[in-house]
């Protein structure tokens, strides 16, 4: 029996996933990628920001070490060297992906597709050379690409989106960072490391919507008192060229304003990356996003997509999921996608994590226990010079399960992976658990206990007390 003919269309976290899963189960699979194997998250997003900031971390805890006190080179003479590594790491990873692809006998074919119609793509490669390709099944993950608007458009130089700002090769004195997302944060946190005098404008009343309020705020002060200063419910109304720098005009909730720059980074989130002929073929979309049914179908019979094209939450993590999901019944399973619990991380200093529901979403079923534990009474913290922050924990009033754990400070990405298989469960039954000293986790435990006030390594509690 002939083997099943799939083409997917995107090399990201996603269609590399989809691709190879359904390798496993048996399918002929080519995959057809524009740029290179490992899409935004791999070459302009996740990897190579983080291995900047990496390095920035590694840079900030030498300036402010107690025992450490010889003269650091200037971070404008370290940026070619970090932007040098941020290459090798990224260039190493896909070439581990690409590997991973010719293992399993995927054919790569390097060009932009077109859909012709439910089994027909034609392919334009980098040759010009144009073939047709038919599949049996067609996936979808196309990705995203940044969002602008005017007047702020980007041109590579002095408007800048986040794509831009990993090619940098000088420090700017001044930049601006319209957008106080995840992405806005963790730039303002990169470049005032750097050296960077960051202001960071946010449209809506706070940064980061949707993360848990009270880490939140707390992180805004810990970076308003490094200096980066944040402006939100404020807009840019005007922005013109002064001499080699920008002038932009904001508007605040008290007053307008205006400031200079050398750089504005556009980090305003992205959109889906869809192509203008597909609802030619009946393949239905919106602007959020291309429409799927729960198995990830889209409109078009045998043809699926999934990722950051659907208009989900834009995390790569979920992508590589629902690319197996649609792998999988592209190969005639049918799997029911079910949108999991994904840890959130943000890569500031500190760091935040959170995983399951936040307070106010808890509050909304129910009566509620909280819990906190900060880093400064836990060793590990202390000893590493981190004692920033601190961890929440939120369980059901009766029952006592575990609703959320938000954490601000150390490692929070690692503690965010405990922390997603603890949700569910009984409070008491982690507080039984016996961590490793001195670690982290610790503190973990420790904002369990305090969920009803028996947390060791806290004062004595002043509630119920005469």
């Amino acid at each position: 029996m002939e083997a099943k003919r799939i083409v997917v269309i995107g090399g990201g976290p996603g269609g590399y996933v989809a691709a190879i899963r359904a390798a496993q189960l048996g399918a002929r699979v080519t995959l057809i990628e524009k740029d290179r194997i490992g899409g935004t998250c791999l070459n302009r997003g996740c990897i190579p920001t983080k291995t900047l900031l990496h390095d920035a971390k590694l840079l900030r805890s030498l300036k402010r070490s107690p025992l450490f006190k010889f003269n650091l080179p200037h971070p404008s003479d370290l940026l070619k060297s970090m932007m040098e590594r941020k290459e090798r790491v990224v260039d190493e990873l896909v070439k581990g992906i690409e590997l991973l692809l010719s293992s399993y006998r995927v054919e790569v074919i390097r060009g932009e597709a077109r859909f012709l119609n439910s089994e027909q793509v034609e392919v334009v490669k980098e040759d010009k050379e144009r073939l047709i390709l038919k599949g049996d099944t067609l996936l979808l993950a196309t990705g995203s690409t940044p969002k602008t608007f005017p007047p702020l458009l980007p041109d590579r130089e002095k408007i800048m989106t986040s794509d831009d700002a990993l090619e940098l090769q000088e420090i700017p004195k001044e930049m601006v960072i319209v957008g106080g997302g995840y992405i806005g944060v963790e730039f303002a946190t990169l470049f005032h490391t750097l050296g960077s005098k960051v202001t960071l404008i946010e449209i809506l009343d706070r940064i980061l919507p949707g993360v848990e309020e009270e880490l939140v705020r707390n992180l805004r002060r810990f970076l308003e008192r490094e200096g980066i200063r944040i402006f939100t419910g404020s807009s840019v109304e005007e922005l013109r060229p002064d001499g080699r720098s920008l002038s932009l005009k904001i508007k605040t909730a008290k007053e307008r304003m205006e400031i200079r720059c050398e750089k504005v980074l556009l980090a305003i989130g992205r959109v889906p990356n869809i192509a203008s002929n597909l609802t030619q073929i009946g393949i239905k979309n919106t602007p959020q996003g291309i429409n799927v049914n729960p198995y990830l179908e889209t409109s078009l019979p045998g043809v699926y997509a999934f990722g950051d094209v659907i208009g989900e939450r834009m995390l790569a993590p979920l992508a590589m999921e629902q690319g197996i999901v649609a792998g999988e019944n592209a190969m005639g399973f049918k799997r029911q996608w079910k949108r999991p619990s994904i840890p959130l991380c943000i890569f500031s200093y500190p760091e935040i994590a959170s995983v399951g529901l936040t307070e106010k979403e808890a509050k909304e079923r129910g009566p509620i226990k909280i819990g906190r534990f900060p880093f400064r009474s836990n060793p590990k913290a202390v000893l590493s010079g981190e004692p920033e922050g601190w961890i929440k924990v939120i369980a059901s009033q009766e029952e006592e399960t575990l609703l959320g754990i938000h954490i601000l400070g150390p490692e929070a990405n690692i503690l965010a992976s405990l922390a997603l298989t603890m949700m569910g469960g009984k409070v008491r039954e982690f507080t039984r658990f016996i961590q490793a000293h001195p670690t982290l986790p610790e503190a973990l435990k420790e904002a369990c206990l305090d969920v009803d006030g028996l947390a060791i390594h806290l004062p004595k509690p002043l509630r119920g007390r005469a």
